[in-house]
């Protein structure tokens, strides 16, 4: 830009000359990304991500106490893809498998009525429901912190008094506004005839509004209210002026996913080097951390022993992640 005016402006050199350049700035695509992200939902073509219809189905299905496990499976084998993503889940370590299921009614029964609900959304959300082209490193790393925290807030419930029946589930979904606000910058750029290239300033973006994305898009998947408030709320431990149980759980349950590297790192670009993003709201807060074992009446001790046991989970799940 300086070479070009030194060549062109004949005023280049006698004084002070002001120079126009109509480049945008980061500063203003800032401002018109975070127009384009809170108007998101209502642009015209863009279509919510939705998980297999059997999914949702057996979400419904299983909220009736009623529930067998043959209908299940009826569902179930309408989607061959997830039917054998929710087999594979049966014969993993994660199920305790030491010999492996052969049909799809043997998976369930191993699994249990209690928990088929939560495997079929897990086996779902492996299953790359969301897409954003050129985002694909982030968006992974997306589901596998949301995978980590789903079994690392089972493990945290079931050793404090709280009620766990949807702690898997919250832990599954609290941060899918991520992946959604994702595509949204996906779909920006591509308006904007610009490389998909995730900056800090981009995801700072997404991260300011994804509460309120996921809030949306598991109203539209028709998911229970229990999971959706904390998936709103997730980084405030207090609503309605109390600390939230729930809340308080997945806190923790992300605190040990961050320490054991399981963290939501999204590929940043900054002066042209890639590199995971180290600061923002998804690295966590120390402190609200405390004020949420302090709220489950954790001690110190009680938690040490969490930690110690969290690892060896996540030990067994990243072999769900290889290739």
């Amino acid at each position: 830009m300086v070479l070009e005016a030194q060549l062109t402006n004949p005023n280049y050199g006698k004084g002070t000359h002001q120079i126009d350049d109509d480049t945008p700035s980061m500063g203003d695509e800032e401002h018109e990304l975070r127009d384009w992200l809170d108007g998101l939902f209502a642009k015209p073509g863009f279509e919510l991500p939705r998980p297999p219809s059997a999914a949702l189905e057996i979400v419904n299905l299983t909220r009736r106490p009623t529930a067998k496990i043959e209908a299940i499976a009826v569902v179930l084998e309408r989607e061959p893809m997830l039917a054998g993503r929710v087999l594979k889940l049966a014969n993993s370590a994660l199920y305790g498998a030491t010999t492996p299921c052969s049909t799809l009614k043997q998976a369930l029964i191993r699994i249990g009525v209690e928990r088929v609900r939560d495997v079929v959304m897990e086996a779902a959300m492996l299953m790359t429901v969301i897409h954003a082209p050129g985002f694909e490193t982030t968006l992974d790393r997306i589901r596998r912190h949301s995978a980590a925290v789903a079994w690392l807030s089972r493990f945290v419930a079931r050793n404090t008094p709280m009620e766990s029946e949807n702690a898997f589930l919250i832990g599954l979904l609290h941060d899918v506004g991520l992946s959604v606000g994702v595509v949204g910058v996906c779909e920006f750029l591509k308006k904007s005839k610009k490389p998909a290239v995730l900056t800090p300033a981009r995801w700072l973006a997404v991260e300011r509004l994804h509460e309120s994305f996921g809030d949306k898009l598991l109203e539209n998947w028709g998911l229970p209210m229990q999971v959706r408030i904390v998936a709103k709320n997730h980084h405030s431990l207090m609503i309605g002026g109390h600390p939230h149980p729930s809340v308080a759980i997945l806190m923790l349950a992300e605190q040990l996913a961050n320490e054991g590297h399981w963290g939501v790192t999204p590929l940043v670009k900054t002066g042209g080097d890639e590199m995971p993003m180290v600061q923002g709201a998804e690295m966590g807060n120390s402190h609200e951390c405390e004020r949420a074992r302090q709220a489950l009446n954790l001690t110190d001790k009680q938690f040490e022993g969490i930690r110690a046991e969290s690892q060896k989970l996540l030990l067994t799940l990243s072999s769900q992640f290889k290739g």
